[in-house]
């Protein structure tokens, strides 16, 4: 069942990023995973034979890869280019919580009034959403109804009107809004590429690791679905329901995410992240220590889990922001390559493959362990996994690493930003030096060629304006 959700996922989650990548509104494919989970859903209830169950399971993970892919896509659309990670923080409270509480209220629910009953609360949370995604005004719908600013006179009648705030960029920018303005200072914008964001999003660096950070956060989170019951009905001789509320120690220190991503936007996920995976090796070695059915080892155990729980939700946010800044790095790189609307919804696609490959690892991956050589040598090997991901993600969380990026040099993103350049280069691990040179392309000959200018945009000017003109005009005015 495990691998057919996956399958669902895998195929899915690429073909919806693709979909909602290339049309107008977000609403329409989300709304048809809800759909589908619906359909699943249902077919769980009623379904009385392997083949039927096989069949909703795999459309289950085609919804899952739907909805999410389509979700996070659409709250990037939504909230400001310098606030994604707080944004992201507010959505792994939603993952989080409803990994871990899904189910213990399926199996406290199914214990008090049966089978049926699970499915009842399940429909009617679907139907919640179906609503609210039909309540939902995306702000692409929402320009329709807005004034268009007044553009300044040929003789510049309406420049003093303008109120300084409007000429520079503004802070309610979308990271794609913000995208798109850095494309109109470049000279040439390459055609869409005809081979899928999903495959060129590989190629990046920032992206590969931001992909195997999710995989080792969803690896490590539900790993405990697998064996925390085990071990404390085990060693504390918990039921079931003691055992179901023991993850509440681990989805409570969610609620800091929104800060912690507040945190990753204001100065980089680059050290929150590495120095989270580092600080869980002592903490996994210390769930060694609970081994009695005493309260203080209970409370132990309830410690370390928190602690676990806090450092995963520290480096989430930063994690989840990482997949779409690498978009705009790489379309910084090669402006228009993925098309007019970006490739975010493809990203994603891929954040969502990676953390389904990690909630898949993990509970295969700690059952195993925990059968095989014991809770303490799996705690012991999942710290050294931990140590292992802090030394590797160093180098590319939050950009390629530089000496700014150093502690003891440390510059934060939005100070390496000159005042005239373009918003996209404040966003949280911009690179330092892409702010010191503007790259132009001309086309000559049928051959295009990147040439180096040193340049400066008017406030008044959409085009750039080489330095030399500038000074040209400074003296004609002496």
């Amino acid at each position: 069942m495990l691998a057919v959700y996956g399958a669902g996922l895998l195929v899915a989650s690429p073909i919806f990023g693709y979909i909602a990548d290339h049309t107008k509104y977000r609403r329409s494919p989300f709304l048809w995973g809800l759909i589908l989970l619906a359909a699943s859903t249902a077919m769980f209830l009623v379904g009385n034979s392997i083949p039927v169950l096989v069949v909703a399971r795999l459309i289950q993970g085609m919804s899952g890869g739907c909805i999410w892919v389509v979700g996070l896509a659409l709250v990037i659309d939504t909230v400001p280019a310098n606030e994604q990670a707080q944004s992201m923080g507010f959505v792994s409270i939603g993952l989080t919580a409803g990994s871990s509480l899904g189910p213990l209220l399926g199996g406290v629910i199914y214990d008090k009034a049966g089978y049926t009953a699970v499915f009842i609360l399940a429909f009617a949370v679907i139907g919640f959403d179906i609503i609210m995604r039909l309540l939902v005004i995306e702000k692409a719908a929402a320009k329709q109804w807005m004034p268009e600013p007044s553009a300044p006179d040929a003789d510049g009648a309406n420049l003093e009107d303008q109120k300084p705030e409007d000429k520079k960029a503004n802070p309610q920018e979308n990271i794609r809004e913000a995208m798109l303005k850095n494309r109109d200072a470049a000279t040439v914008l390459r055609k869409e590429s005809r081979v899928p964001a999903i495959i060129l999003l590989l190629k990046s660096p920032r992206t590969l690791n931001s992909l195997f950070i999710t995989v080792m956060l969803g690896s490590i989170f539900t790993a405990f679905d697998a064996v925390l019951p085990l071990r404390v009905k085990y060693v504390f001789h918990f039921n079931s329901t003691a055992a179901g509320l023991i993850f509440l120690a681990i989805i409570i220190p969610t609620l800091v995410a929104p800060l912690c991503g507040k945190i990753s936007d204001k100065y980089g996920p680059r050290w929150l992240v590495v120095t989270a995976f580092f600080v869980c090796l002592p903490l996994f070695i210390l769930l060694r220590l609970p081994q009695r059915p005493v309260a203080g080892h209970i409370a132990l155990l309830c410690a370390l889990l928190f602690c676990i729980g806090f450092v995963i939700s520290a480096s989430m946010p930063g994690a989840m922001s990482e997949i779409s800044i690498s978009v705009v790095e790489f379309e910084k790189e090669s402006p228009g390559i993925f098309g007019e609307k970006g490739a975010f919804a493809q990203a994603y696609a891929l954040f969502n493959i990676a953390w389904s490959l990690g909630s898949v690892v993990g509970p295969l991956l700690g059952g195993f362990l925990n059968k095989a050589i014991g809770w303490n040598s799996m705690v012991l090997l999942f710290g050294f996994l931990c140590l292992l991901t802090s030394f590797v993600t160093i180098w590319y969380t939050g950009g390629k690493i530089t000496k700014d990026d150093l502690p003891w040099s440390y510059v934060k993103p939005s100070d390496r930003v000159k005042p005239g350049d373009v918003a996209l280069d404040a966003l949280p691990g911009s690179s330092s030096g892409s702010s010191d040179e503007k790259t132009s392309t001309s086309k000559a000959s049928g051959n295009v060629e990147s040439t180096r200018l040193e340049s400066a945009v008017e406030p008044g000017s959409p085009e750039p304006v080489e330095i030399d003109s500038i000074r040209a005009v400074d003296a004609k005015t002496t």
